[in-house]
């Protein structure tokens, strides 16, 4: 077992190494991190000495949005394998059994939760999304944040039939981003209008101020996210392998 995953894992990433379209979005992602962090503080005291306008308060906001394009990212990247899988791991049909591809589609998004993990935990450290709340409260959000990765390729993976239908639901996803910043800012009855999405509860998971309401938004997420996954990976099985 270990050595099929780590045979996929080794595979996957020789193919998403010559995916220069997603290496320049993650070039621009870890410059705008470090432009935030360099140069927020000295612009927020800039516009809070001329104007009084406190812009230290949208940090949090800025950031969570920011970490939540990671997972989406990563996503994307499982997405185009998923979308050229026959091409790129060829096997004979008469191999090809549910078993295997439930094996491959279920290492993948393990994969895909780990990567995703690793690079919004180190995000995370260098950014300080949340100042106020502790490391359980963080390890929390990067958690939830991790298992929208194989959300994100599954979606793309399985409602788009080709590579230029996935370009065009990748940009979709990314305007679903936008329910962070949205469900964070608006207020009720507005903020009913992103319920649908995990991203709106994991936000809220991590900046509530109560453990316990922090620990139902967290359920709620867990709970939408494990609905979608079910579904996408199930329309996904009862696909033609590739």
């Amino acid at each position: 077992m270990w050595v099929r995953f780590k045979k996929l894992f080794i595979d996957d990433f020789n193919i998403i190494s010559h995916e220069k379209t997603l290496y320049v979005s993650a070039l621009i992602l870890f410059i705008l991190f470090i432009l935030l962090k360099l140069i927020f503080p000295p612009l927020a005291h800039f516009i809070l000495s001329k104007s009084g306008f406190v812009l230290d308060n949208y940090y949090s906001l800025v950031t969570i949005t920011f970490v939540a394009i990671i997972p989406a990212l990563i996503g994307m990247m499982y997405a185009h394998i998923l979308l050229n899988e026959k091409s790129l791991h060829p096997l004979p049909p008469n191999e090809i059994t549910l078993a295997i591809k439930r094996n491959i589609l279920y290492m993948r998004m393990i994969i895909s939760s780990f990567l995703s993990f690793v690079l919004v935990l180190i995000t995370i450290l260098l950014t300080n999304p949340v100042p106020t709340e502790g490391w359980l409260r963080t390890l929390l959000a990067a958690i939830l944040f991790s298992i929208q990765a194989p959300l994100v390729s599954l979606f793309i993976g399985v409602l788009s039939k080709n590579r230029v239908a996935g370009v065009s639901l990748s940009w979709l996803w990314l305007i679903f981003l936008i329910a962070v910043p949205f469900g964070l800012l608006v207020h009720h009855p507005w903020n009913y209008l992103v319920f649908c999405s995990p991203l709106y509860w994991i936000a809220w998971t991590w900046i509530v101020p109560s453990p316990l309401e922090s620990l139902v938004y967290g359920t709620i997420a867990v709970f939408l996210s494990a609905v979608i996954l079910i579904f996408l990976s199930s329309r996904k099985l009862k696909e033609p392998f590739g």
